[in-house]
This record gives C-alpha cells, sequence and structure tokens, in this order.
C-alpha cells in the first residue's frame, strides 16, 4: 500500500495572548486564554509525504530527518503498528525550511503520522489524535485546524493542556492571492531563544489591555471583512493586528519584527504599494495581499527586481480544504 498526503503551509498573523506568569484571570473573573489568534492555510508552498511498503527501505527529502523523529513517536505510542515497525518502508517528505514562519513543524508531523497510520495500520484516524501523538498544538491550533479543513482560522486560545480552541473558521475569498517573500536570513527564531522570549517578564495590565485590543480587532473588524470579502478592510486590518502582536517581543526582536531585515522587507513592500503587508510567525517569511491574479503577480515581479536573487518570492491562494490524501490507486483518501 502506498499513501502520499500533501498538507498546506499556514500564515500565522499573531498570537491574542501571550502568557503572563501568575496571570490568570481577567479583573471581571474570567479565565485568561493562553495564546490563540489568527491565521491562514495556503496553497504553496506545501508539505508532501509519501510511504509505501519496499522491498527496501530508502528515505529521501529535505524534511526526511525531522519526519523520522515524528514517525518515532507514532511507532512507540501506537501498539497496532508497533509489530510492525521493522519492516521495511520507502518514504519522502519534501517542503520549505522549518523555522521560517510557516508552520511547517505541524505540517510535517500530522501528515507524517497520517501515512504511517494508513500504511502499517489501514486505517486513518482524527486529526486531534494525530496531533497528540505527534505532540503539536502546545501554542497555536491553526495548523491543526488548518490541515483538517484549510481556510481562515481564529483560533482562542486554550485554558491549561487541551487543544486550542476554535473561535472562527471561514473560506478565504478565492480570487485574493499572498505574495510572499523570504528574504535569505537564518532562521533564529525558535527552540531556546524562543522560549526566553516567551517567558519574559511583562506587565499584566498591560498585556490584557492588549490582547482585548487584538481580540476586538480580530472579531469586530478582520473576521467580518473575510465574511464579506471586502478586501480594503482586511488588509488595513490585517497589517495593524500583526504589527500590534508583535508588540510584547519588542524588547527581544528590536522592535514588531523579528529582525531589522525583516522590518525593512515590511517596509520596502509598503513602499511599492503593497497591501496587508506583515510578518508571519517569526519570521523571516513576509507576507502582502491582492485582490486578484493580476495585481499579485505584479507585486512579486517588483518585489523580484527590488530584492537580491536569494529572496524567494512566491505567489499563493489560499488553501480552503485543508490536507489532500491519495492511496495507491489514485483515488481520494480519507
Amino acid at each position: 500500500m502506498s499513501v502520499r498526503v500533501v498538507a498546506p503551509c499556514r500564515l500565522h498573523f499573531g498570537l491574542f495572548h501571550v502568557p503572563v506568569d501568575g496571570l490568570t484571570h481577567h479583573p471581571d473573573g474570567r479565565p485568561v486564554r493562553k495564546f490563540g489568534g489568527l491565521g491562514l492555510m495556503i496553497d504553496q508552498p506545501c508539505v508532501t509525504v509519501e510511504e509505501s511498503v519496499h522491498i527496501v527501505g530508502r528515505r529521501q527529502g529535505n524534511l526526511v530527518d525531522r519526519a523520522d523523529r515524528f514517525r518515532e513517536q507514532v511507532w512507540n505510542a501506537r501498539q497496532d503498528i508497533h509489530n510492525s515497525r521493522y519492516l521495511k518502508s520507502e518514504y519522502r517528505a519534501n517542503g520549505p525550511p522549518e523555522h521560517v514562519g510557516l508552520g511547517v513543524g505541524t505540517a510535517l508531523g500530522l501528515a507524517s503520522s497520517r501515512t504511517l497510520i494508513n500504511v502499517f495500520a489501514e486505517h486513518d484516524e482524527p486529526v486531534a489524535v494525530l496531533s497528540e501523538l505527534v505532540g503539536r498544538g502546545k501554542r497555536s491550533g491553526i495548523g491543526i485546524v488548518g490541515f483538517e479543513s484549510g481556510g481562515f482560522i481564529a483560533d482562542n486560545g486554550k485554558l491549561e493542556d487541551e487543544l486550542p480552541q476554535l473561535g472562527v473558521r471561514l473560506d478565504f475569498p478565492s480570487p485574493w492571492r499572498v505574495v510572499l517573500v523570504r528574504p535569505p536570513t537564518p532562521p533564529v527564531w525558535y527552540g531556546d531563544r524562543e522560549r526566553t522570549a516567551f517567558a519574559r517578564t511583562r506587565p499584566a495590565d498591560q498585556a490584557l489591555s492588549l490582547t482585548d485590543r487584538l481580540r476586538s480587532l480580530a472579531y469586530d473588524t478582520v473576521v467580518p471583512a473575510v465574511r464579506n470579502a471586502d478586501f480594503d478592510t482586511f488588509a488595513q486590518s490585517i497589517f495593524e493586528f500583526n504589527r500590534l502582536a508583535g508588540e510584547p517581543f519588542h524588547d527581544d526582536q528590536g522592535g514588531p519584527y523579528a529582525s531589522p531585515e525583516v522590518a525593512c522587507v515590511i517596509d520596502e513592500l509598503i513602499e511599492m504599494g503593497a497591501s496587508g503587508v506583515g510578518q508571519s510567525s517569526w519570521g523571516p517569511t513576509v507576507f502582502a495581499f491582492a485582490p486578484s491574479v493580476d495585481e499579485a503577480e505584479h507585486l512579486a515581479n517588483r518585489a523580484r527586481e527590488r530584492f537580491s536573487s536569494a529572496t524567494d518570492v512566491t505567489v499563493t491562494a489560499a488553501n480552503n480544504t485543508g490536507a489532500r490524501l491519495t492511496t495507491e490507486n489514485g483515488e481520494p483518501g480519507a
């Protein structure tokens, strides 16, 4: 049996709430939900994992080492496939680099576990089970919801160790496009450096005030703009949301964006007239929105002329369907 999963990557526009030590409730008694935020699943780039039982075990692809670690977690946790772990298989794991702001880890973890279980247990599992097997959803739930259904997602965050709570999931307007610009900046915002940034001491009153502003902007402006296909309002409000969401990390980043290089790309895209510009997650991927394919391609061509040849520039549509699974005979899977 052979299984192939193509999983969309995601843009993360920022968190609603960066946790503050000891802050568990609002002044009115409501519990504080940690993390949360807004995100969008995109068609390109994507993560592709293929696996089949094979007479010779082979492994290929730029993401195969990380895929191995996810596979090991699944082998160790699942007794229904544990006895098959020494059977030979051929698998490939390909996609964009990790730690560039596109949610590659979640897409790869879910895709790797889905292919492995489908090949060796010959059935599928809900995405919530897959995410637990590979330890995803510790902060954001956007990549998990988006793996299953795609779209534009508002994540309400979490209270304890449960999966984050879905707020809203919407189809993103199909004519709109995203221009992705990734400068040749080495990714640094992950691991210990990321944990240190999250652990920084922040005033509780400022944290709650910013959370209220971000939630209000998201649900009163951004979400209705997506629902009503109001491009201008969406672009203006997502820029504002993204910039505000970077403020808790100002002291670590030296500003609302991950680095001076990322800030420079954002400034130059704005000078070109780009709309809805911002940084995805910790960067260095920068996004800009366009209301049509033609306008997106025009912006992308200008960006390719402006930035160095080492800068990756991509035009993509939103993904409104989630991950795709196909079996060896090409028929759609569950």
